[in-house]
């Protein structure tokens, strides 16, 4: 039985539609970083660190972007530095080096890790923290490392690794044809310990004081359990 030739060039036409293929799902499922530049914005530590960027210089909206530094550097210690050299950036107007990471509906600026790179370019003016007063809640779904996510890193070893870092936790819920992100406050690191240990990736309800601050939802932690 003869086996019919494939012709050189239906062969090469195949062989480029593969790599478009492929190209195209690598770049879908990228971090999406735009393009490194300045940003200014009002600083906050809590919940976690974040700035509030400015709508007149860079978005049509105020929006909140959780910080992240550049090559893997510690946050706390890496503020801790950089304000024994310039003072309090509390609630202050910066400018920083960065990107903007939004894969997967998260919002993060990852920035440099070059301490005069940071600037307050509004020292006398102090801005307010925005916080809701809390209530209990409790809410079913899944619980993420938003680090992870901006890497598509599913694993239990990216998450655990990020955790430990402090680096951040939160309850996903689908509602009304959207992802919902609670970043979690965590107290007594044995909760989440042991959900990564027995019950990663099982959905959960979780319990604790809810309230919303600097443009994200916050629950500090009480307790967890896993659906059956």
């Amino acid at each position: 039985m003869l086996v019919e030739k494939i012709p050189v060039k239906k062969l090469f036409v195949f062989l480029i539609f593969i790599l478009l293929l492929t190209a195209v799902f690598i770049l879908k499922n990228s971090p999406t970083k735009l393009e490194k530049k300045k940003y200014e914005g009002v600083f906050f530590k809590r919940p976690f660190p974040l700035i509030i960027i400015n709508p007149k210089k860079n978005l049509n909206k105020p929006t909140s972007f959780l910080i992240l530094i550049e090559n893997e550097t510690n946050i706390n210690s890496f503020f801790s530095k950089l304000e024994s050299k310039i003072g309090s950036m509390e609630g202050k107007l910066i400018k920083v080096s960065g990107k903007l990471l939004t894969l997967n509906e998260t919002r993060f600026i990852e920035i440099s890790d070059e301490l005069e790179q940071i600037v307050i370019i509004d020292n006398p003016n102090t801005y307010p923290s925005e916080q809701t007063l809390g209530k209990k809640i409790d809410l079913i779904g899944n619980i993420i490392n938003l680090k992870c996510i901006t890497k598509n890193d599913f694993s239990k070893e990216c998450f655990y690794k990020n955790v430990d870092k402090g680096l951040i936790p939160a309850l996903r819920i689908f509602r009304n044809k959207e992802n919902i992100d609670y970043l979690l406050k965590i107290k007594d690191s044995e909760i989440i310990n042991d959900y990564i240990k027995n019950n990663f990736q099982k959905t959960q309800k979780v319990f604790g004081d809810y309230y919303y601050q600097n443009g994200f939802n916050v629950i500090n932690l009480d307790s967890i359990s896993t659906l059956k």
